[in-house]
């Protein structure tokens, strides 16, 4: 029967060979469980609609089931441990081998089951590339999702199940095979390629089941299917950004700032700009500065 390998973070070339072939991985303990709890405490805090059904959902948030979410986050500094996640030297060295040298990170956020979601679907997170072609299955990774449970993944309330392999069939109405899931502690990631075909299991648990949802892609790629078309996808304070070496902040380069006094009035000096330039020339003049405000 298949089933999901699991790697440590030295093994992050094999855990590639097999990303390849199988399209799901699992790294064991790959972080720092409390780095990862202190994570899930300051986003509780931030966003308790990932946590409480009934209450505050995360920013653009869609709804993927029943009684699931999947929203974004914003990185600010109480979230900065989130950025030591995102660039953990063993998935650099998967993502090169899976994505190319040139990938990026496209979106940070949370997806949340809550007790009483019921089975998913089988589904791909995009289309192929060249879907009905006959390039279907045959085009390596252009996309990976990136799960970092936030508290364990057991059978009760329910983790994501695969058909393995699927990643590299073309589309079909239906699959033979028998899904196959895994458990997950705080501390472990689950990696997959775009294209597998899965499912949450359901939640038959009394307590959520969040987990951060992160996805990594080649440079030419951007995700238009799982977030609203004006969503924020990736949002960090920039400070933040601006403080890591140049080969880790360029993982980052899709970022938008936080909002801010400083972002608004680049929004607002823009806007003035665009529709009104005589008018901008003038307070450009007054407040004794050239261009916009930095």
């Amino acid at each position: 029967m298949p089933r999901i390998e699991r790697f440590k973070a030295a093994q992050a070339l094999d855990a590639a060979t097999v990303l390849d072939r199988d399209g799901v991985i699992t790294f064991d303990r790959i972080f720092d469980p409390e780095l990862v709890a202190r994570i899930g405490r300051e986003l509780q805090r931030q966003v308790p609609g990932a946590f409480d059904e009934g209450a505050r959902q995360p920013d653009d948030y869609l709804s993927v089931g029943e009684h699931r979410i999947n929203g974004l986050v914003p990185i600010g500094k109480r979230l900065a441990g989130a950025l030591d996640l995102l660039l953990d030297p063993a998935l650099e060295v998967l993502f090169n081998a899976a994505l190319g040298d040139g990938w990026v990170y496209e979106s940070f956020g949370v997806i949340s089951s809550f007790p009483g979601a019921t089975l998913q679907h089988l589904h791909s997170d995009d289309s192929f590339l060249f879907e009905g072609s006959a390039h279907d299955g045959k085009l390596p990774a252009f996309a990976l999702t990136i799960a970092i449970p936030l508290v364990e993944v057991n059978d009760v309330n329910g983790g994501t199940e695969f058909l393995i392999g699927t990643h590299r069939e073309q589309k079909q109405q239906s699959y033979s095979g028998t899904p196959v899931s895994g458990t997950l502690q705080p501390g472990d990631c689950m990696i997959w390629d775009f294209m597998i075909r899965h499912r949450g299991r359901p939640n038959n648990s009394t307590s959520p089941r969040p987990m951060l949802y992160i996805t990594a892609c080649r440079s030419f790629w951007t995700d238009a299917v799982n977030f609203k078309p004006e969503a924020q996808k990736l949002v960090i304070q920039p400070d933040l950004v601006w403080a890591l070496p140049l080969e880790k902040r360029r993982r980052l380069k899709r970022f938008k700032p936080m909002p801010g006094l400083r972002t608004g009035l680049r929004s607002v000096s823009r806007a003035v700009n665009w529709c009104a330039p005589a008018l901008h020339r003038g307070l450009m003049k007054l407040a004794g500065r050239q261009g916009s405000p930095r």
